[in-house]
């Protein structure tokens, strides 16, 4: 049951862009700061923000490391208190020089509109680095989740070979793309681009929207990502086909 809870959790984090982050306030000493901000995870479960050096989270952080994110689906119509949500508990880092680059590609490739940030106020990437997490999936669904069942194995690929493979399915796959997004999400695009690829799942993004694909199994390296893919294609295709067959039938 604890498995499945965390497996809920993460599933709920992936799907999410947005979160409502609080730090503790430099200003008013003691007390919580939050607001609404974008996210994106890593394959650890690591949270990653890009925030101001002017906001008030960065200078909070900088005095305190500790903070949280609570991730619940705004789409859930109806009493929100219904539906799951995810409370991330952590300490938050500048990311190291040596990584921000590559990550600062990744955040780019999902939230396009973060490009422009990089020539106003000093935008810079924090990660936190999860210390508890707290899953609420329904009434009586209540779970602590420790950090070590947080953590998921880490892929045998970087951030640049991620980038590869991006770059791989929008220049030689992308009719793929459209066909994936079309079978997991209902969505017809013209334009789909594969922006992220975690060990768990992979993010398109078509109408200025990002849209989380889960995978069926784990994948920890290149291959077995490269099957997945081509299974969820060929799930695509055989679907359309069933789709257009009943279609000539009627």
């Amino acid at each position: 049951m604890r498995e499945q809870a965390a497996f809920e959790a993460r599933t709920l984090v992936r799907q999410s862009n947005v979160c409502v982050i609080s730090t503790i306030s430099k200003n008013l000493a003691g007390y919580p700061f939050g607001s609404v901000s974008p996210f994106m995870s890593d394959n650890e479960g690591r949270l990653i923000f890009y925030i101001a050096g002017i906001a008030q989270h960065s200078r909070n952080l900088s005095e305190d490391s500790k903070m949280c994110a609570t991730v619940f689906d705004a789409a859930e119509q109806g009493d929100q208190n219904a539906h799951a949500r995810v409370t991330v508990v952590g300490d938050a880092a500048p990311v190291p020089v040596d990584e921000h680059d590559a990550l600062l590609a990744r955040y780019e490739r999902q939230y396009p509109e973060a490009i422009s940030y990089r020539q106003a106020h000093d935008f810079q990437l924090w990660r936190m680095e999860v210390k508890r997490v707290r899953y609420i999936g329904g009434f009586g669904h209540i779970f602590w989740i420790e950090k070590d069942e947080w953590r998921q194995a880490q892929p045998q690929w970087d951030l640049n070979d991620e980038a590869n493979m991006v770059t791989h399915m929008n220049d030689d796959h992308s009719d793929a793309n459209r066909l994936i997004l079309k079978l997991t999400h209902g969505i017809d695009s013209d334009s789909v681009t594969m922006t992220t690829i975690v060990s768990d799942g992979c993010y398109l993004r078509a109408n200025e929207k990002n849209y989380y694909v889960q995978f069926e199994k784990i994948c920890l390296d290149s291959t077995s990502v490269r099957k997945e893919l081509v299974r969820l294609t060929k799930a695509a295709r055989e679907q359309l086909a069933e789709e257009s067959a009943t279609e000539h039938s009627e």
